[in-house]
């Protein structure tokens, strides 16, 4: 609330400055007959169109997070300083149009002392203005300010060649206020397409945060082992991370949850404009990781070749021996005998190709019927219902809470947290993650990511 109080005064100040030099320009434009001062004073009161825009912007994007903008409203800020690049492409195309005008119908203005007058005003104001309006934006975090900052810097040079302009004009040279006009509109359009750049980089969630500076910090954490995955999105001040974490596979899930509560607070510490960080923690692989992929790879070949599909597979080794639980899917309408018989086939298939394997558990299960198109499911709250149901439905999730819905076009984001006996270890719990998420996808289609949180359950007292 504080920020929002000091960028306001900002914008007010700032926009009792531009109008002061709008009407000193337009009064003399007016007085002289000088089109290009005229062209430069309704550049100036478009400088406080501009302060009127920036104070709906951190109005709109100050407010607190929703339901419907679970996120926050930030990006409302962002939407705004474009429409500050619009508004600096519509004076460069204002200034083209006057110089063709000129080209055609030749006007020679009055040049006298308040021409000089009132571009020097208005050169000082906006060179202050520009100056302190940055200064303000990079302390105040506002993408905003910045942007305006840098319309207010353009203004200079458009009054600058107004000036050159008038100053050639008077010693019998028009044309070089037009050439000079057409020079000062291409540095505005420049100035429109770098604020263009800054906002399309946060709203197309460029990278916000060096992955290097995360890994440092991660380093330094007792009980990562590795970590990977790192993204980040957002404003300098307003930065959403999350990445994975690997810790030792049997630590207690309690143990890695505190870890990862570390991780967050560290980096949250190192990098004071993080706001969200979300951390999902894996077990470490061991240096069998590359044989894993083997033994998967295999056991999916066989499937296939008995016609079957499976899925959650996976492996455990023990002193070069493997344990192997997968998820096979049969027909519905198949006896239990039959579903029994074509797993058991799929088991010798599976210790033919691999001897090493020694424990294979099957799980059988029908196949899943077609996916539920998101789009067909206009209520997040039904979304909700359904997550939490089949969330439940895992063998060891306690609770499944925090469920969050985002959409976009057909696709959504799905966002939970799930509590597990604080006793597991993280393998365990990293399986039933892995099983809720697979069950999500294949219930939903169009998920395009799924973020589970797991959670130790509080000790009861």
């Amino acid at each position: 609330m504080e920020n929002f109080r000091s960028i306001r005064f900002v914008l007010i100040y700032t926009m009792i400055l531009n109008l002061l030099a709008t009407v000193a320009k337009l009064a003399v434009g007016y007085y002289t007959g000088a089109l290009s001062l005229i062209a430069d004073g309704f550049d100036s009161f478009f400088d406080s169109v501009s302060n009127v825009v920036g104070l709906v912007a951190i109005y709109l994007s100050r407010r607190p997070p929703d339901e419907d903008h679970p996120y926050g409203h930030r990006r409302y800020e962002i939407l705004m300083t474009l429409i500050v690049a619009v508004m600096l492409f519509a004076t460069c195309f204002q200034l083209l149009k006057t110089a063709h005008e000129r080209l055609v119908n030749p006007v020679e203005p009055e040049v006298n002392l308040w021409t000089f007058a009132s571009l020097a005003l208005s050169i000082g104001l906006h060179l202050y203005v520009a100056s302190y309006e940055k200064r303000k934006g990079q302390e105040l975090k506002s993408e905003f300010l910045i942007a305006d900052a840098l319309h207010t810097r353009a203004d200079v040079f458009v009054s600058v060649g107004v000036m050159a302009g008038l100053v050639l004009t008077n010693l019998g040279y028009p044309i070089i206020d037009t050439i000079a006009a057409v020079v000062v509109a291409f540095m505005i359009a420049r100035i429109g397409f770098e604020i263009i750049r800054s906002g399309a980089r946060i709203l197309t969630d460029t990278a916000i945060v060096d992955v290097d500076r995360v890994a440092e910090i991660l380093q330094q954490i007792p009980g990562v082992e590795s970590f990977h995955h790192i993204r980040s999105r957002g404003q300098e001040d307003d930065v959403h991370l999350d990445l994975h974490i690997r810790v030792a596979p049997d630590l207690p899930l309690s143990r890695a949850h505190e870890v990862a509560h570390a991780a967050q607070r560290r980096i949250q510490a190192a990098i004071p404009g993080a706001r969200d960080v979300i951390i999902h923690v894996e077990p470490q692989h061991g240096a069998t990781a590359l044989a894993y992929d083997d033994l998967s790879a295999t056991i999916q070949d066989a499937s296939k070749a008995l016609g079957l599909s499976i899925h959650h597979l996976n492996a455990y080794e023990v002193q070069g021996k493997y344990a192997v639980d997968l998820h096979v899917e049969i027909p519905g309408q198949q006896s239990l005998s039959e579903a029994h018989e074509q797993a058991s086939r799929l088991e010798q298939q599976i210790r033919e190709r691999l001897p090493s394997v020694q424990e294979i558990s099957t799980h059988i299960e029908p196949v899943p019927r077609a996916p539920i198109d998101c789009a067909g499911i206009p209520d997040d709250a039904q979304v909700i219902e359904r997550v939490r149901a089949l969330a439940m439905q895992v063998s060891g999730v306690q609770d499944c809470h925090e469920v969050l819905v985002q959409r976009s076009g057909n696709a959504i984001y799905l966002r939970l947290h799930c509590t597990l006996d604080e006793h597991l270890p993280v393998d365990k719990a990293h399986d039933a993650a892995t099983l809720i998420e697979d069950r999500l996808r294949r219930e939903f289609s169009g998920i395009a990511d799924v973020s589970i949180h797991v959670e130790p359950a509080p000790t009861p007292f």
